[in-house]
């Protein structure tokens, strides 16, 4: 509940693969100045992070989930697909759901909105009730990578395909004050003989940070962690490697520290 005469914030957590982590170093942030979280929108990587904390609500539990389970996340790269996808995702399904205790959307502490893309219509799809896994599931289906989810008449990849930083979506849920976090940070793409999928990969974020830099029009704070030291490291490696993802965590803390004094301003 929020207090009378309050402004309430919401957060809208971004798509960035890998760079997931540094969510939750805002996230820490925010609540370490004694900041409100009252509403949560997340896509692709961000889904996951917004629908941990809007169920539990204990940034310690998001924090370990996120580090620990190494074994079990490594396993979900076996999952192999004839088609659609490199991987089915059912194990990816299966692991979120037992992540999030078979949550639904009626079991979020703070209200919650999951972004994902309709690839038959080419438009954002919005979850909002039901299966908390299904959702996150489907908003996390990055194309090539995993098989897209059929729901009733949709099929629906990455959320981040057509909306990386939903801002306008905490906007409508009713937020005074939008914080967004985008982790489309700017690098240079050092690689003298680059293979063909980090030259896919590599073309899919500058379309992603162009997007973001585009769409953010509703985003009153934009917090931009800056997690470039990860891409030294081996691509599979920066899913799973602790250490790297205790410096996101802390990137996430870095960034956020530095738009405090906005955030607090704009809540009076």
């Amino acid at each position: 509940m929020t207090t009378p005469n309050r402004k309430t914030l919401g957060l809208a957590l971004g798509s960035g693969s890998f760079r997931g982590p540094a969510h939750i170093g805002v996230i820490k942030t925010i609540l370490k100045n004694n900041l409100p979280i009252d509403y949560l929108a997340g896509a692709s990587i961000g889904s996951l992070v917004a629908a941990h904390y809007a169920v539990f609500q204990d940034i310690k539990k998001l924090e370990t989930d996120m580090i620990g389970n190494q074994r079990e996340k490594l396993s979900l790269l076996l999952d192999l697909s004839r088609g659609g996808g490199l991987l089915t995702g059912d194990r990816l399904e299966r692991f979120l759901r037992q992540l999030l205790q078979n949550a639904q959307f009626k079991d979020a502490k703070i209200p919650l909105k999951i972004i994902a893309t309709d690839l038959v219509e080419g438009e954002t799809f919005v979850f909002q009730k039901g299966d908390l896994a299904t959702a996150v599931r489907a908003s996390v289906s990055v194309p090539l990578t995993f098989k897209p989810v059929k729901f009733k008449d949709k099929l629906l990849i990455d959320g981040g395909a057509s909306n990386p930083v939903p801002d306008d979506v905490v906007r409508s849920m009713g937020a005074d004050v939008v914080v967004s976090v985008n982790l489309y940070n700017r690098y240079r793409f050092d690689s003298p003989k680059p293979s063909t999928s980090k030259i896919v990969m590599r073309g899919l974020e500058v379309i992603l940070g162009n997007l973001v830099k585009n769409n953010t029009r509703h985003t009153d704070v934009l917090i931009e962690p800056d997690t470039s030291g990860a891409y030294k490291v081996p691509r599979l490696k920066k899913y799973y490697d602790q250490k790297l993802i205790a410096d996101m965590i802390r990137d996430g803390e870095t960034a956020t520290e530095k738009q405090l004094d906005k955030i607090k301003g704009l809540m009076k």
